[in-house]
């Protein structure tokens, strides 16, 4: 069958002559158009129309309606003609949707010799421009062709996305440095061009998925993309992408869009392959950089993604941190907050961004150098002032959970006193202006703030000495109202006693269907599934219990008459605590490092990960054997 023949338009006049119909005419409006038709039209046009007609009859299929072809638009719709069906034979329709299947089917993946082809189109087209550039200088006109060749090959580079295979035929070929060198090129159009191209090769989304079927195919295309990231770090790609981020004028919107490019490079690069974090912080002026992008007071979306950047490069480094301390980003972080201590952030972009400013406090925060500068920033009495407000509430108390830990936030501890922070911690502990919260702000997760909570108070204790006069204050809070917070305590303690029983029966249930091996392969999933229920807070529940009760005759003497009513005692308090210090010994990882408290020697040791951050040792309760 010949499709030209089955396609071919016959000779009609030209479309400006044409009456226009709309997508859908009505009847009403057919009849108006054949009135104007027999209106408008002599006998020669009568005379073409028959000839079209005709010529619609001797070739079957090979016809277009014409101005009249609705003459018989009666007898078309009592007998399902040409308008009412589409216009089109079955063939015709046939032959339609096969093209629209072949239109809509993924192009074929690109094999090396191909890949080949376009590199090396792309070395030519790059030495001819040079070649170029320096024969003219001076008049762009004998460069301009050349260079919108060199712009084609750039985008046809693009293509290489869908074969990620063969990106090492690019480190083969020599043309990383080729490539690299556009990045300095004159034209700002073509930086901006090869930028982009770094910015789709370096996607995280070019390497196979989680459900990639073809595992040797997989690991292929992992070690490719790895060896070509690898060259790019070698031909100084970080330093090369700095120096555009400080040439160009994002006033500009193509400049503006660069530098979301550059940004979302240094996002690929680091978190497909995190180990070149620490290079990219230590060789290059981009921390530098970020410190000053985002510390203005206007949102825009390259402020928002420069934040989500130093979140990333915080997030598992120690050196990236102390750097961050060391340019004074707990200064900045800490500034660009306080613009939040009177207000919410405008919508859902400049929320966002609030959040990467507290995550990377968060983050930074896991290092002692750190807390002592959040102290001489204030940074206690600012979370104390931002916890008023609704979306910064929560996101504040986790910063003083994590300002107050460790040894090294004593003096956050003294300050967090000092401050009125306890007046202010009771108060959302006995959960006052909840409900009016939870309407307010539907995001809230109160399980989460019981557990930062819970770790400040557990903090305060372990940081304060005995006999100081702070710790007292904390103790006697627990005294106040006859012993209403001591309620609370147990309040909690059945909460996620509940939960953590709930899901416990569950995992015995789902362990019955299980054979030995399955069993030990599924054990550190069923114990994730207890702490996401809530087991890490129950934990410090009964941890707080304990220290209170050592801590306040009147507290113990009271938690033992709630534990009566329980049939429980103190010394099933300490049964609890060491039975899952007997766990959590056997757990090596969870969710990344241990997010466990573990009682030993009378010290709570804890790390958590909590959104990627890592929250260093931690809360020391009083001893075991003191029970």
């Amino acid at each position: 069958m010949n499709i030209d023949e089955l396609f071919k338009i016959p000779a009609i006049p030209s479309g400006k002559n044409k009456r226009k119909l709309p997508d859908n005419p009505s009847m009403e409006f057919l009849d108006k158009y054949k009135e104007a038709s027999r209106d408008d039209e002599g006998e020669g046009s009568s005379a073409k129309r028959r000839n079209i007609m005709e010529e619609d009859t001797d070739e079957a299929g090979d016809y277009e309606l014409g101005e009249d072809d609705y003459d018989n638009g009666e007898a078309d719709e009592e007998e399902g003609g040409r308008f009412y069906g589409g216009g089109l034979t079955d063939e015709q329709r046939r032959m339609l949707e096969l093209v629209d299947e072949i239109d809509a089917e993924e192009p074929e993946a690109l094999d090396a010799a191909t890949v080949k082809k376009y590199i090396l189109r792309f070395e030519k087209a790059i030495n001819k421009n040079q070649e170029q550039r320096v024969k003219y200088p001076d008049n762009p006109e004998k460069f301009m062709e050349s260079e919108a060749d060199l712009d084609e090959e750039i985008k046809n580079l693009l293509s290489l996305t869908q074969a990620p295979q063969h990106y090492h035929e690019l480190v083969n070929l020599g043309s990383v440095p080729s490539l690299l060198s556009l990045l300095s090129h004159e034209n700002t159009d073509i930086a901006l061009d090869a930028i982009e191209l770094l910015n789709e090769l370096t996607d995280e989304d070019v390497g196979p998925g989680e459900d990639f079927a073809d595992e040797e195919k997989a690991e292929t295309i992992i070690e490719s993309i790895k060896i070509f990231v690898d060259a790019l770090i070698e031909n100084q790609l970080p330093e090369l992408l700095v120096q555009n981020l400080q040439r160009l004028d994002e006033n500009e919107a193509a400049d503006r869009q660069g530098v979301f490019n550059i940004l979302s490079v240094f996002e690929n690069l680091v978190s497909v392959f995190p180990r070149h974090s620490e290079h990219i912080v230590a060789k290059t002026d981009l921390l530098p950089w970020l410190l000053k992008r985002i510390n203005t007071k206007v949102y825009d979306s390259n402020r928002g993604y420069a934040c989500e950047i130093i979140a990333i490069l915080l997030q598992d480094s120690r050196d990236n941190r102390v750097k961050f301390g060391e340019l004074g980003g707990i200064d900045v972080l800490l500034r660009v907050l306080s613009a939040y201590k009177r207000k919410d952030p405008a919508d859902d972009d400049e929320a966002e961004m609030m959040e990467n400013f507290f995550t990377s406090l968060c983050s930074a925060l896991a290092e002692p150098e750190i807390k002592k500068l959040f102290l001489e920033g204030e940074g206690v009495e600012l979370m104390l002032i931002m916890i008023k407000q609704v979306m910064s509430r929560i996101r504040a108390v986790k910063v003083l959970d994590y300002a107050l830990s460790t040894p090294a936030g004593t003096g956050n501890c003294y300050r967090f006193v000092e401050s009125f922070g306890l007046k202010t911690l009771f108060s959302m502990f006995m959960r006052k202006g909840i409900k009016k919260l939870k309407k307010a702000y539907k995001a809230y997760s109160e399980s989460e703030e019981e557990e930062h909570l819970l770790g400040i108070i557990i903090s305060l204790f372990k940081n304060l000495p005995q006999d100081d006069v702070q710790q007292l204050r904390l103790v006697q809070k627990f005294s106040e109202d006859n012993y209403e917070k001591v309620d609370r305590l147990f309040d909690l303690l059945d909460q996620y006693e509940a939960r953590d029983k709930a899901v416990q029966q569950e995992i015995a249930t789902e362990k019955e269907e299980l054979d030995e091996e399955d069993l030990e392969e599924m054990e550190d999933q069923f114990y994730i599934r207890r702490l996401d229920a809530g087991l890490f807070t129950l934990q410090r529940v009964y941890l707080t219990i304990h220290i209170v009760c050592e801590e306040n005759d009147g507290a113990r003497d009271h938690a033992t008459m709630l534990l009566k009513r329980r049939d429980m005692t103190l010394s099933d308090l300490s049964a609890f605590i060491e039975a899952d210090d007997a766990l959590l010994k056997e757990m090596d990882t969870v969710r990344g490092p241990v997010l466990n408290p573990i009682v030993q020697n009378g010290d709570l040791n804890k790390k958590t990960q909590n959104n990627d951050v890592e929250m260093p040792q931690a809360e020391q309760a009083a001893s075991v054997e003191a029970l």
